[in-house]
């Protein structure tokens, strides 16, 4: 955390980033945060969608929020983010930061965020990459794992909250092959949030 970011903590404000170029670049107009969080604002405009609005003093998410960004992050839409309503090719972005690994069924979940967003327009996930978290000591999850979950997978039922699927770079990206997901831009690396990767996937 900066020194700026630090005093602006203690003092009950907002802490500011710049954001990372892949997220400046590809997230442009109007679109869909899934999963937002106050502590990892950022400067585009997009509506928040979460499954829960977090206002419940026992909620993780809600005490992480307060504990790092001071302030819950308005939930504009309550809803799974694999099951949005909103129409097709209805929005100029989907962004999520450290999200996808927790939906039992990745696939169900970018293919929903196609559906919504405009033609030639664009999906931005920022994942955790395994080998900078706690997830370091687990194996990449399979494409075999990753098709029979997609097989498998009931959008009824209420899958327990958990990293599901363990990526680094490279692994993400044979994942995106695999599943005929067009990656635009990739970056290894992304600044002020160094356990993780980012990638744009183009809706063609």
């Amino acid at each position: 955390m900066t020194v700026t970011n630090y005093i602006r903590k203690k003092l009950g404000l907002k802490l500011v980033y710049k954001d990372p170029e892949i997220i400046s670049k590809y997230c442009k107009g109007f679109g869909v945060e899934i999963g937002g969080a106050s502590h990892q604002t950022f400067k585009f405009r997009a509506i928040n969608i979460d499954i829960s609005d977090h206002r419940s003093v026992e909620d993780c998410y809600s005490i992480e929020q307060m504990k790092l960004g001071n302030y819950i992050k308005k939930v504009d839409i309550i809803a799974n983010g694999d099951n949005i309503p909103l129409a097709d090719n209805s929005t100029d972005f989907v962004f999520s930061s450290h999200v996808l690994e927790h939906f039992y069924d990745p696939v169900s979940a970018i293919n929903e965020w196609l559906r919504i967003v405009k033609k030639n327009k664009y999906v931005v996930c920022i994942i955790p990459h395994k080998e900078r978290m706690f997830d370091r000591d687990k194996p990449c999850t399979t494409i075999e794992e990753f098709e029979n979950r997609h097989k498998n997978y009931n959008k009824l039922f209420r899958y327990p909250d958990k990293h599901y699927s363990v990526w680094t770079t490279d692994s993400f990206l044979n994942f995106a092959k695999h599943f005929n997901y067009k990656i635009t831009a990739v970056d290894d690396k992304v600044y002020h949030l160094e356990n993780s990767f980012a990638v744009a996937i183009r809706k063609s």
